[in-house]
Protein backbone atom coordinates (compact mmCIF):
# COMPACT_ATOMS: atom_id res chain seq x y z
CA UNK A 1 0.00 0.00 0.00
CA UNK A 2 1.22 3.82 -1.09
CA UNK A 3 1.89 6.03 1.64
CA UNK A 4 -1.18 8.77 1.97
CA UNK A 5 -0.69 12.17 1.75
CA UNK A 6 -0.12 14.69 4.13
CA UNK A 7 -2.62 15.53 6.64
CA UNK A 8 -5.93 17.03 5.23
CA UNK A 9 -5.68 21.18 4.99
CA UNK A 10 -8.16 22.93 6.94
CA UNK A 11 -10.09 24.69 4.27
CA UNK A 12 -9.78 28.04 4.10
CA UNK A 13 -13.19 29.98 2.64
CA UNK A 14 -13.26 32.70 0.57
CA UNK A 15 -17.11 33.61 0.70
CA UNK A 16 -18.23 35.74 3.18
CA UNK A 17 -21.37 33.10 3.67
CA UNK A 18 -20.91 33.09 7.67
CA UNK A 19 -23.50 30.70 7.56
CA UNK A 20 -21.51 28.18 5.26
CA UNK A 21 -18.65 29.28 7.57
CA UNK A 22 -20.27 28.24 10.38
CA UNK A 23 -21.00 25.03 9.10
CA UNK A 24 -17.66 24.10 8.28
CA UNK A 25 -16.64 24.70 11.72
CA UNK A 26 -19.56 22.51 13.41
CA UNK A 27 -18.89 19.95 10.49
CA UNK A 28 -15.17 19.53 11.42
CA UNK A 29 -15.43 19.88 15.19
CA UNK A 30 -18.61 17.58 15.40
CA UNK A 31 -19.14 15.37 12.36
CA UNK A 32 -22.37 16.39 11.73
CA UNK A 33 -24.59 19.21 11.15
CA UNK A 34 -27.25 20.99 13.94
CA UNK A 35 -29.18 22.77 12.38
CA UNK A 36 -31.13 24.75 15.36
CA UNK A 37 -27.00 25.07 16.52
CA UNK A 38 -25.87 26.75 12.91
CA UNK A 39 -28.89 29.11 12.45
CA UNK A 40 -28.39 30.29 15.70
CA UNK A 41 -24.35 30.55 15.40
CA UNK A 42 -25.09 32.27 11.98
CA UNK A 43 -27.63 34.38 13.87
CA UNK A 44 -30.97 33.42 11.87
CA UNK A 45 -33.84 31.27 12.38
CA UNK A 46 -34.38 27.88 11.26
CA UNK A 47 -36.65 28.39 8.55
CA UNK A 48 -34.09 31.16 7.54
CA UNK A 49 -31.52 28.32 7.07
CA UNK A 50 -33.86 26.08 5.37
CA UNK A 51 -34.79 28.89 2.72
CA UNK A 52 -31.65 29.80 1.93
CA UNK A 53 -29.49 26.66 2.25
CA UNK A 54 -32.94 23.66 1.34
CA UNK A 55 -32.81 20.56 3.58
CA UNK A 56 -29.78 19.32 5.85
CA UNK A 57 -28.95 17.19 3.46
CA UNK A 58 -28.10 19.66 0.79
CA UNK A 59 -26.23 21.83 3.79
CA UNK A 60 -24.50 18.98 4.57
CA UNK A 61 -23.25 18.64 1.23
CA UNK A 62 -22.04 22.22 0.49
CA UNK A 63 -19.53 21.62 3.46
CA UNK A 64 -18.28 18.43 2.50
CA UNK A 65 -17.85 20.04 -1.04
CA UNK A 66 -16.01 23.52 0.66
CA UNK A 67 -13.91 20.42 2.77
CA UNK A 68 -13.41 18.18 -0.28
CA UNK A 69 -12.47 20.84 -2.47
CA UNK A 70 -9.75 22.39 0.09
CA UNK A 71 -6.82 20.68 -1.29
CA UNK A 72 -8.15 19.39 -4.87
CA UNK A 73 -6.37 22.27 -7.06
CA UNK A 74 -3.09 21.57 -5.65
CA UNK A 75 -3.70 18.10 -6.23
CA UNK A 76 -4.11 18.43 -9.41
CA UNK A 77 -1.48 20.78 -10.09
CA UNK A 78 0.92 18.39 -8.57
CA UNK A 79 -0.51 15.35 -10.30
CA UNK A 80 -1.24 16.70 -13.59
CA UNK A 81 0.47 16.03 -17.08
CA UNK A 82 0.65 12.38 -16.39
CA UNK A 83 -1.94 11.38 -18.43
CA UNK A 84 -3.56 8.27 -16.96
CA UNK A 85 -1.23 7.90 -13.92
CA UNK A 86 -2.33 11.47 -13.19
CA UNK A 87 -6.29 10.99 -13.51
CA UNK A 88 -5.92 7.55 -11.29
CA UNK A 89 -3.64 9.41 -8.77
CA UNK A 90 -5.55 12.61 -8.81
CA UNK A 91 -9.04 10.15 -7.81
CA UNK A 92 -6.83 8.70 -5.04
CA UNK A 93 -5.31 11.57 -3.47
CA UNK A 94 -8.61 12.92 -3.58
CA UNK A 95 -10.22 10.17 -1.54
CA UNK A 96 -7.25 9.79 0.82
CA UNK A 97 -8.17 14.08 1.43
CA UNK A 98 -11.25 13.10 2.32
CA UNK A 99 -10.37 9.97 4.48
CA UNK A 100 -8.22 12.23 6.33
CA UNK A 101 -10.97 14.50 8.17
CA UNK A 102 -11.60 12.53 11.45
CA UNK A 103 -15.05 14.71 10.96
CA UNK A 104 -15.37 12.66 7.66
CA UNK A 105 -14.91 9.17 9.65
CA UNK A 106 -17.18 10.39 12.48
CA UNK A 107 -20.15 11.39 9.93
CA UNK A 108 -19.47 7.85 7.62
CA UNK A 109 -19.46 5.63 10.99
CA UNK A 110 -22.04 7.86 12.89
CA UNK A 111 -24.62 9.25 10.05
CA UNK A 112 -23.89 6.35 7.44
CA UNK A 113 -27.17 6.55 5.48
CA UNK A 114 -27.23 10.24 5.77
CA UNK A 115 -23.45 9.77 4.51
CA UNK A 116 -23.87 7.96 1.63
CA UNK A 117 -26.94 9.72 0.17
CA UNK A 118 -25.09 13.60 0.56
CA UNK A 119 -21.75 11.50 -0.84
CA UNK A 120 -23.44 9.40 -3.73
CA UNK A 121 -26.38 10.11 -4.68
CA UNK A 122 -27.13 11.99 -7.84
CA UNK A 123 -29.70 14.43 -6.37
CA UNK A 124 -26.58 15.79 -3.98
CA UNK A 125 -24.55 18.12 -4.82
CA UNK A 126 -20.94 16.00 -3.97
CA UNK A 127 -21.32 13.42 -6.39
CA UNK A 128 -22.17 15.54 -9.98
CA UNK A 129 -19.59 18.35 -8.72
CA UNK A 130 -17.35 15.54 -8.32
CA UNK A 131 -18.34 13.46 -11.75
CA UNK A 132 -17.61 16.89 -13.28
CA UNK A 133 -14.42 17.67 -12.17
CA UNK A 134 -13.39 14.65 -13.09
CA UNK A 135 -14.71 14.92 -16.61
CA UNK A 136 -12.76 18.32 -17.04
CA UNK A 137 -9.44 16.26 -15.63
CA UNK A 138 -9.73 13.45 -18.16
CA UNK A 139 -10.27 15.64 -20.96
CA UNK A 140 -7.10 17.49 -19.68
CA UNK A 141 -4.82 14.30 -19.09
CA UNK A 142 -6.08 12.34 -21.67
CA UNK A 143 -7.91 14.05 -24.30
CA UNK A 144 -11.88 13.38 -25.17
CA UNK A 145 -12.14 9.66 -25.37
CA UNK A 146 -13.09 8.61 -28.76
CA UNK A 147 -16.05 5.93 -27.78
CA UNK A 148 -17.48 7.36 -24.51
CA UNK A 149 -17.72 11.12 -23.44
CA UNK A 150 -15.50 11.99 -20.81
CA UNK A 151 -18.99 12.72 -18.49
CA UNK A 152 -19.92 9.33 -18.66
CA UNK A 153 -16.22 7.80 -17.79
CA UNK A 154 -15.74 10.47 -14.94
CA UNK A 155 -19.32 8.94 -13.48
CA UNK A 156 -18.12 4.85 -13.64
CA UNK A 157 -14.31 6.52 -12.33
CA UNK A 158 -16.58 8.33 -9.55
CA UNK A 159 -18.37 5.35 -9.00
CA UNK A 160 -15.17 2.55 -8.86
CA UNK A 161 -13.94 5.29 -6.12
CA UNK A 162 -17.19 5.22 -4.37
CA UNK A 163 -17.23 1.54 -4.37
CA UNK A 164 -13.59 1.24 -2.87
CA UNK A 165 -13.94 3.96 -0.35
CA UNK A 166 -17.21 2.71 1.05
CA UNK A 167 -16.12 -0.73 0.61
CA UNK A 168 -16.72 -1.69 3.87
CA UNK A 169 -20.03 -0.67 4.45
CA UNK A 170 -20.75 -2.36 1.50
CA UNK A 171 -18.53 -5.52 1.33
CA UNK A 172 -17.88 -5.96 5.21
CA UNK A 173 -14.39 -5.89 3.42
CA UNK A 174 -11.28 -3.08 4.43
CA UNK A 175 -11.93 0.29 2.48
CA UNK A 176 -8.93 -0.21 -0.20
CA UNK A 177 -8.32 3.26 -1.99
CA UNK A 178 -5.35 2.10 -3.68
CA UNK A 179 -6.88 -0.26 -5.24
CA UNK A 180 -9.25 2.03 -6.68
CA UNK A 181 -6.86 3.86 -8.19
CA UNK A 182 -5.18 0.62 -9.89
CA UNK A 183 -8.70 -0.40 -10.84
CA UNK A 184 -9.13 3.52 -12.39
CA UNK A 185 -5.82 3.52 -14.07
CA UNK A 186 -6.23 -0.12 -16.15
CA UNK A 187 -9.64 1.43 -17.33
CA UNK A 188 -8.04 4.71 -18.94
CA UNK A 189 -4.70 2.97 -20.20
Amino acid sequence: MTSRPPESPIPQLTSVDAVLRAAVEMFLRDGWIDARALAAAAGIGRSTLYRRYGDRTRILGEVIWVIATAGFEDIRRECGGQGAAGVAEIVRRSLYLAAGYPAMRTFVAQHTDTALKVLTSRDGVIQRRFVASIAQVIREEVGEPDDIDAHTLAYAIVRIGESFYFRELITGEPDDIDAAAAVIRRLLE
